[in-house]
């Protein structure tokens, strides 16, 4: 047998791979455009890529997005925060959110599971996009459920446990370093110290654990781990004229709170349980009708503190996050919670077990029905066919709230020794609990319907495939102006001749309700070519490859994600109305007068995109080449009108239709998939996608200065000061640029005055670092399986994206009586007059600081990184030794390292305050 060597360089990674040129099973040759369109791949003048279930079966969480980390070219998928309820992940494709359909249907990924899924596909060309009319222009996550087949009842069944654990978490100081830094805070401020030196020792020997006390909130509010349970059954089978698929997930996740009941008479325990139930039918009405239904029932029902439903997790977090170890106690020795004056109702332990519970009950109905007539009788080819789809989700809560009592000691620790103390209690114990029965939180209802004539027409070496489509959605939300209502009329062709040259192209007219009556439709067009290379003549001789495809398309496509309503209305209010007094008890009552001014000539914004590119498979299919570049120009960006717009006309102008962005870049992925002998084979891919941005007009006023232009940069480009140390005294200070944001004093920031003018101020704000969406993103996945076991890793990066320190709570310590963490004294060295050489931070400060804490060049960090994403071992027994099925074992990791430069948290979520998590787990499947 032949040997080839093939080097895997792609996103910085390179892979040498020995391979054996062995027969593999042909890929597959047909791809889903949606609106119930299944065309073959080598008819579409574009790349759709896509994963299968086989990938997608070995995703352990329920959020199915977190499946697709680094899986498809061009698609990022950006980690979500917060407790199982809230952590979802939103998904980018070339830094915009795509729309999602779910069997041709606009649904929320987050209501399927992976059983449901047969296949997920990345439509982002421009012939796509215009598909799609005024929501196409982010492109397409197309989504297809799976269906049953003609065969006997085969039945799946899989239970996993997980266990997850804190990832990086925070590290808080101690009462008695905390209260050593805080002093040295006050002094450096200018102020009085706030223990003196017997209070120091009180919390270095916990002599009084009451009144000066040594508290781990992080450590008493959380566990260190959460488990999760998840149980799925599966159904498929059926006749030639009837098939079934149906599918129950069960799924129950544990927060990492402490579940501390201390009243029985509600639960506070922490929990997600989540429970789908799909059932996919196909009939075969007769040999030329044929009908479809999909049904999904989704129930959900959470469970927390009344604190915590009433506003989320990471509100608890964030008051754990600021407050000291030294300000009160957990409990005094009554047993009344620890509280003071300055942080209020506000012990974590009692807003955790003593505010009540509330609980959220959450249903979600997705049904969607397709009857498809074959008209042969009238024309060969011709069909016509109606798909209507029905969601409706809402949630109730119920609550039962309380308060409770706590108490300051106000103590104080005299010269010689003696505790002074002068209780005050806060609040009450509540003797009966407040319910709040069964009220609706959210409730919406989405209809859609869509009609189709389709007509297919093959004649010796012509293919023509073209369809009419009709397509109305309606959106209806609780809540004023929360709906949406679209229409769209839609004529695509596709044509090929000779299984070589293809031609596509695509009219929509397409509407929303966002704009205003007579202007609300308008035209997208769109138009791809491609050239199947390797079905010319000159190349059929090359054995080695089975595939070579050139392709290009130009369209016109857009985007209402981004409107409102009624924004081309004048809108009218009380401000500047003035008041009159009348009636018999002299009230005042409001006028009204013009608001902000309407959007002028307001339309949607409006994609122009080309996409070009290449596909490549060789080697009986082993290898897999795909090479992608577009450029996309965005217009008709609402923009902020007021930094633009004079004021003088004495009414404001909030929004206009003016601001332009260009993207550029390329996708690109490699994989080889190969078989060594009878047992072992191996699969290895990598992808990446590179986005380089520009802004042409975001509505900038104008500037003294050229550098401090937005315009020509990447889009969320980073602007800041640029630091250059700190003060070192008071001649340093008196020698310096006049810092005009707050009063400095040594220790503080020192900027570079850019443009001499002997002052800092907005005026010296200079570009600096990248942009908050990242240059590159890349995954990296690999597999093996020798006999009955198999291994795979899948890895996750992106690079050219920067964050910022300050949105970790961590470095703004002590300010506003806020807290400080061991985290930061052991990653930083605030500034000191002892240390001033060695400092990597400004001097610690107990006031807001507007100098310190702001853009600048010392904050600013790179938010690259590699993550293992997931990382999944298994077994499996063959029927033939455990008699009734096939069972699969497996252990399973997710998140289980990171690569980065952010040491101390998650680079992901430093603005998260819940703890971010790695994950294991183990399962095991029986395939009846």
């Amino acid at each position: 047998m032949k040997k080839y060597i093939i080097i895997a360089l792609i996103g910085g990674f390179t892979t040498p791979v020995l391979a054996q040129e062995q027969e593999r099973d042909s890929l597959p040759d047909t791809m889903q455009l949606g609106y119930q369109m299944e065309m073959s791949k080598k008819t579409i003048a574009g790349s759709a890529r896509s994963v299968s279930s086989d990938v997608l079966d070995k995703a352990p969480e329920i959020d199915i997005a977190k499946a697709l980390y680094g899986k498809i070219a061009g698609l990022n998928v950006y980690q979500g925060k917060g407790s199982s309820t809230e952590n979802t992940p939103s998904l980018s494709i070339h830094g915009n959110a795509p729309l999602i359909l779910v069997d041709g249907f606009p649904r929320s990924l987050s209501d399927i599971s992976n059983s449901e899924i047969e296949s997920i596909q990345v439509l982002k060309d421009a012939v796509a996009s215009a598909l799609y009319g005024v929501r196409g222009a982010n492109g397409v996550i197309l989504v297809t459920t799976k269906h049953g087949h003609d065969d006997k009842l085969k039945i799946t069944a899989k239970y996993q446990y997980g266990i997850s654990t804190q990832f990086r978490k925070p590290e808080f100081a101690d009462a008695y370093t905390y209260a050593n830094s805080l002093n040295s805070a006050l002094a450096l401020d200018g102020l009085e110290s706030r223990y003196n030196s017997n209070e120091l020792n009180a919390f270095k020997n916990n002599t009084f654990p009451y009144e000066y006390p040594n508290v781990n909130w992080w450590n008493e509010v959380y566990n260190k781990m959460a488990d999760s349970h998840r149980l799925n059954l599966t159904f498929d089978g059926g006749s030639e004229r009837f098939r079934y698929y149906s599918v129950i997930d069960y799924m129950h996740d544990k927060a990492f709170f402490n579940n501390k009941q201390s009243d029985g008479r509600y639960s506070t325990k922490p929990s997600d349980v989540r429970l789908n139930i799909r059932t996919n039918i196909d009939v075969d009405l007769t040999p030329s009708t044929f009908f479809k239904v999909g049904i999904l029932g989704k129930l959900q029902e959470s469970n927390n503190s009344y604190f915590i439903g009433n506003s989320s997790t990471n509100a608890l977090s964030e008051i754990i996050y600021n407050t000291p170890s030294a300000v009160f106690p957990v409990r005094h020795a009554d047993g009344t919670y620890g509280g003071n004056s300055t942080y209020g109702a506000n012990n974590p332990v009692a807003l955790l077990e003593s505010t009540g519970n509330y609980r959220t009950t959450y249903g979600t109905l997705l049904a969607n029905a397709t009857l498809k007539q074959e008209l042969d009788i009238l024309l060969k080819g011709l069909s016509a066919e109606v798909s209507v789809a029905f969601d409706n989700s809402g949630s109730m809560y119920d609550t039962a709230a309380k308060e409770y009592k706590y108490m300051d000691t106000q103590a104080s620790l005299l010269s010689d020794g003696t505790l002074v103390t002068t209780p005050v209690t806060y609040g009450k114990d509540s003797e009966t609990l407040n319910h709040d029965d069964s009220k609706f939180k959210s409730l919406y209802m989405r209809s859609n319907i869509q009609a189709k004539i389709n007509y297919l027409l093959k004649s010796g070496v012509h293919d023509l495939n073209a369809s009419l489509i009709y397509d109305q959605q309606s959106y209806t939300s609780n809540g004023r102006n929360k709906g949406a209502k679209r229409q769209s009329g839609i004529l695509y062709a596709t044509y090929m001749y000779n299984d070589r040259y293809a031609v596509n192209g695509v009219l929509n007219y397409s509407g929303t309700a966002y704009l205003s009556e007579g202007d609300r439709f308008h035209l997208y067009p769109a138009v791809s070519a491609a050239w199947v290379a390797s079905n010319e003549n000159f190349m059929k001789t090359i054995e080695t490859i089975n595939l070579f495809k050139l392709y290009a398309s130009y369209g016109i496509s857009g985007w209402d994600g981004n409107m409102q309503h009624e924004l081309y209305r004048q809108s009218y209010g009380s401000t500047n109305g003035g008041t009159y007094y009348f009636t018999n008890n002299a009230s005042d009552f409001y006028g009204l007068a013009e608001g902000e001014l309407p959007v002028e000539n307001l339309t949607i914004e409006k994609s122009q995109k080309v996409t070009y590119g290449m596909e490549l498979n060789a080697f009986k299919n082993r290898l897999s080449v795909y090479l992608e570049g577009f450029y996309e120009r965005r217009s008709n960006i609402l923009i902020n009108g007021a930094s633009s717009v004079s004021g003088i006309i004495g009414i404001g102008v909030n929004l206009l239709n003016e601001g332009i962005q260009e993207y550029k870049g390329f996708d690109a992925s490699i994989s080889w998939n190969d078989r060594i002998g009878k047992d072992f084979s191996y699969s290895i891919g990598a992808n990446t996608s590179y986005v380089d941005s520009k802004v042409i007009n975001d509505g900038q006023e104008y500037q003294q200065y050229d550098y401090l232009y937005t315009k020509g940069n990447r889009v969320g480009q980073k602007f800041g000061l640029e630091a250059i140390g700190f003060f070192h005294d008071q001649m340093d200070i008196n020698n310096s640029p006049v810092q005009t944001f707050s009063t400095v004093r040594p220790g503080d920031i020192k900027y570079k005055d850019q443009n001499g003018d002997n002052k800092i101020d907005e005026q010296d704000m200079v570009k600096m670092f990248g942009s908050n969406v990242p240059r590159f993103y890349f995954g990296v996945n690999l597999s093996a399986s020798y006999k009955n076991f198999e291994i795979s890793a899948d890895f996750q990066g992106m690079t050219g994206v920067t964050t910022n320190l300050l949105n970790s709570p961590l470095y703004k310590p002590l300010v506003n009586n806020g807290n400080i963490s061991n985290t930061f004294l052991n990653n930083e060295t605030p500034w000191t007059p002892e240390n001033a050489a060695n400092a990597t931070m400004p001097r610690l400060t107990t006031q807001s600081n507007a100098n310190n804490y702001r853009a600048n060049s010392l904050w600013y960090r790179d938010g690259s990184f590699i993550k293992l994403r997931n990382l999944y071992l298994s077994y499996t027994f063959p029927k033939k030794m455990i008699r009734f099925a096939d069972m699969k074992v497996y252990l399973q990791g997710s998140n289980l390292f990171s690569l980065d430069n952010i040491s101390f948290a998650d680079p992901e979520q430093l603005g998260a305050m819940y703890p971010s998590t790695r994950s294991y787990w183990m399962g095991v499947k029986f395939n009846f």
